[in-house]
């Protein structure tokens, strides 16, 4: 996606950034390079291949409660495993990332930003 033609945020969708490096996993005799969410970029590079839509549904709002009153809420890239750079999409709904680790995804999180707290709290508290 070289030119972003539309806005990065709204009222239920903002496009955001993800931030990976590469790791080293070890199982057994076999060594693996995978991905590890280390962060969002909030005001995203329209040119970055890291590009993920957060959306929000009205049919997840206690998932997005919830999680917001947790210790450390978090946010969720779910990654088509081949390849690995392929952001599916992103969720704010622990439920919905539990439902795709079942599949054949990678769900990463990490901390959920405040700006992005403010916004799903913002949204939580529509009616």
């Amino acid at each position: 996606m070289s030119y972003l033609k539309k806005p990065t945020k709204s009222e239920i969708t903002w496009l955001i950034e993800c931030q990976f490096i590469e790791h080293q996993i070890t199982a057994g005799a076999w060594i693996t390079i995978q991905k590890q969410l280390v962060g969002f970029k909030l005001i995203p590079d329209p040119t970055s291949e890291n590009l993920g839509m957060l959306q929000l549904h009205r049919r997840e709002k206690k998932d997005y409660r919830r999680n917001l009153k947790s210790k450390e809420p978090k946010l969720y890239a779910i990654l088509n495993t081949t390849p690995q750079r392929d952001i599916r999409m992103l969720t704010a709904s622990p439920r919905i990332a539990r439902q795709y680790m079942d599949q054949e995804y990678l769900v990463l999180s990490n901390r959920m930003p405040d700006e992005v707290k403010a916004w799903v709290a913002s949204y939580v508290d529509k009616r």
